[in-house]
This record gives C-alpha cells, structure tokens and sequence, in this order.
C-alpha cells in the first residue's frame, strides 16, 4: 500500500469534488443525520454532509490529508480522524450514514471493509460508496502505469471488483445488507493530454509510487508513452483536454 501523503494528492481530490457532490445528493441527507465519510481524503463528501445539517465525521490514513481537510473552509464543523478503514475507532451503530467516495475500493480486504461499514452503521442505516469502473481514459493510464511497476518487480496484488454487482452482493449479504447500483460519470478538463500526465507525475501518490521502479529499470520512458497514447486516444477536446470517466455509486442497506 502506497502513501496518499505524498505528493500533492489534494489537486486531484478537487477533480473528484463533483462526484462527492453527487453521492452525498444521493444520500438524501436529513438534518442532524450522523455521517462518516470513509477513506475521506481532504474531506469532500464530509464537508458537503456538514453543509447539508448532518453531524459529519470523515476518517483517513493519511494524517497529512487529514490536516488538509481541517484547514478547509468548513473543516471546523467535521471530525476529522486519522485511522484505518478496516478497524474502524468508532462505536457499533454510530452512524446513520456512510460515505466514500473513491475511498472503499483501496481497502485490501473488501469483505472486512464492508462488515466494518455494516458494524458502524445503525439499523436500517445506509452506505453510499462511489467505485470507478474499468473503462475510460484514466483506467486505461493507470493501467499502463500500474503494468510497468509489476514488470519492473512492483507489487502484483489483485485488486476486488468494486463495480461489479456480482461480486459486491454477496460480500454486502454476508455483512447483513442489501445493495443495488447506480451509473454515473465524472468530467475532467484540463490544458493537454501532456499537462495532466504531467502533473500526475508530479503530485498523485500513485503516479509517483508506480513510477519508482520503471524508473530504475530505464523502462519508464515506453510506460509513459503507453499513458500519454491513452490519455490522447481519450481526449473529447482536440483544442485542450476534457475526458470522461464513468462511475458507480453501490447504495447499500443494513438490515433492522
């Protein structure tokens, strides 16, 4: 597992920022709900929760993108807490919603990780987790990035298959709830297909951790041409850079 504290992953949390908008409008939060935002990053969902009434608590590893949230216009109103996903610091039943956006699906035990949300929920309680989809220009970047690491000598472990209902249910009934989907994409624009892998070279943590080792090999200049053809081959904007990636938003249900 790679460090979110490097870099300057705060850049990219303000892409997303529309999608957090999106799942906490889905979450149909009521005043005075109490909501986790898990795997918060630099606070999104939990400050758009506070902004809507709700007692909002958002939970992150990486203790200096913890401190970012706080230092955010609103971060006063949330709790923002360093910790771990799969041994969540909170009460059985504390909350009434949770949330993560993009968050959830890093976890390296996705059945653990939903029975954590499953323990943290009240009864009847509700979870709204957003998970990308394997499609897109910025899964086919990753991808080639996360390629060259694995050549290299890089990690190798395989990754759950969030957006895949038949996958997701079984683990969510095991952990005593329902769940169903919802479709969804997510705009990104910018100056050039060079400039955005640029930047992502620059400040994402897992740009910078997956480059390390291509790095040392000599590989990396074929990697990143690799990326730079699929953020080409994505492009909507030949005169700049707009692409779309699409998005699932699982809502889930604990059982009364």
């Amino acid at each position: 597992m790679f460090d979110w504290g490097v870099g300057e992953y705060e850049r990219t949390a303000a892409e997303l920022e529309p999608a957090a908008r999106h799942v906490v409008a889905l979450a149909e939060l009521q005043e005075g709900e109490t909501v986790l935002d898990l795997a918060c990053g630099t606070g999104n969902a939990a400050l758009l929760a506070a902004a809507a009434g709700a007692r909002a608590t958002g939970l992150d590893a990486a203790e200096r993108l913890i401190e970012v949230a706080r230092s955010r216009p609103g971060g006063d109103r949330v709790e923002f807490v360093v910790g771990d996903a799969l041994e969540l610091p909170f009460a059985d039943g504390a909350f009434d919603v949770v949330l993560s956006v993009f968050g959830i699906i890093f976890v390296p035990d996705a059945a653990r990780g939903l029975e954590e949300v499953r323990r943290v929920l009240r009864p009847r309680g509700r979870a709204l987790l957003a998970v990308w989809m394997p499609h897109g220009p910025i899964h086919e970047m990753v991808g080639a990035l996360a390629r060259g690491a694995a050549a290299a000598g890089g990690p190798q472990r395989p990754r759950f298959d969030w957006h895949d209902p038949d996958a997701v249910a079984p683990l969510a009934t095991a952990a005593g709830m329902t769940s169903r989907v919802q479709d969804a994409s997510l705009v990104v624009e910018g100056e050039s297909p060079e400039a955005y892998l640029a930047a992502a070279e620059r400040f994402h943590p897992m740009s910078i951790a997956m480059r390390a080792l291509p790095d040392r090999s000599g590989r990396y200049p074929e990697i990143r041409a690799e990326a730079l053809a699929a953020l080409r081959a994505g492009n909507e904007d030949p005169g700049g850079f707009r692409i779309t990636s699409p998005y699932r938003v699982i809502s889930l249900t604990r059982a009364g």
